[in-house]
């Protein structure tokens, strides 16, 4: 299959090409940390940063670096002001809540319902039927009754018309 699709001028040296590719591939998986990172200075650069900054992290007790007083002061009054709005004393504000949620208890009871629901026979007259049918809400009360009304209406107008002339 394969040598259908590989041109007959490349057939011969189509296996010193695999090779040629996967030493290469080889080679470049095997590079070192130090390899790669001399690489790219700017990189590096970003990467030290990112490290000191978590050491200055870590050495304060509230995780702000670089903090003046006035924000130290400003997020404590935040801080107090949000437990004394939503009573949180106990809770730490500056973490993530963690939720615990938990699946709901269905009632035994309401199954045994659904049960005997299905279980009952259905029993439908040709009333039913003739009731139902048509469009939708022309089953409820209210539109039987304008209906009966408009048809008692034009009963009343027919047997009012004297019966006229016929043309002809």
């Amino acid at each position: 299959m394969l040598s259908r699709c590989v041109p007959s001028s490349l057939r011969g040296s189509f296996g010193f090409i695999v090779a040629r590719h996967l030493s290469l591939s080889a080679s470049v998986a095997q590079q070192t940390k130090q390899q790669q990172q001399a690489s790219d200075p700017i990189q590096q650069l970003f990467v030290n940063k990112i490290r000191e900054y978590n050491e200055k992290r870590k050495q304060t007790k509230d995780g702000l670096v670089d903090a003046t007083p006035d924000v130290r002061k400003s997020l404590e009054d935040t801080l107090n002001k949000l437990k004394n709005a939503y009573g949180a004393e106990a809770e730490d504000l500056l973490s993530v809540p963690k939720l615990d949620f938990k699946d709901p208890q269905i009632d035994i009871s309401i199954e045994k319902q659904a049960k005997e629901i299905i279980k009952k026979e259905v029993k439908v007259s040709s009333e039913d039927i003739k009731k139902y049918t048509g469009p939708y809400g022309s089953w409820s009360p209210e539109y039987l009754a304008r209906k009966e009304a408009e048809r008692a209406e034009e009963q009343k107008k027919l047997d009012q018309k004297s019966p006229g002339v016929l043309p002809g």
